[in-house]
């Protein structure tokens, strides 16, 4: 059965992380001294960080709205949805429970944040994003969309 996807939504939250990823990389890319000097460097990754998180559930949402006709109570729930589907893999699936449990500390437990950890996820964790938006992109792409 052909699924139908709204492909728009889909190809712009695919580039709002795109986009994202490569302001992260750009910022992070300098040393940590350089880095933490200036502390809008933070606030900036945290934001982006953010938009990532928020743009892949928004594609699991609808994915999942589309293919099971169920909505997710959370994060890691709708994750588990892809990958029960078999669009995720179980590696991606743990990396994807982290990141969502990463944004929820974020959002709800801001002062807990270690300004180094927040540097070192978003140096080291950016390729669960991309390999959330290939192994997708290839689902979205085999189901005749």
């Amino acid at each position: 059965m052909k699924q139908t996807f709204n492909l728009e939504m889909l190809n712009e939250r695919t580039r709002e992380v795109k986009e994202s990823i490569e302001k992260i990389r750009s910022y992070t890319a300098v040393p940590d001294k350089d880095f933490f000097a200036d502390e809008r460097n933070l606030y900036t990754i945290e934001h982006l960080l953010l938009i990532c998180v928020e743009s892949v559930a928004t594609i699991c949402s609808h994915l999942m709205a589309k293919l099971a006709r169920k909505s997710s109570a959370s994060y890691g729930e709708c994750f588990q949805g892809l990958q029960e589907l078999g669009i995720l893999d179980d590696e991606l699936l743990e990396r994807l429970i982290r990141m969502a449990r990463f944004r929820n500390l974020l959002v709800h437990r801001y002062w807990e944040v270690d300004s180094k950890r927040l540097l070192q996820y978003a140096r080291e964790n950016l390729g669960d994003f991309k390999a959330f938006l290939e192994q997708v992109g290839k689902f979205v792409g085999q189901s005749g969309e």
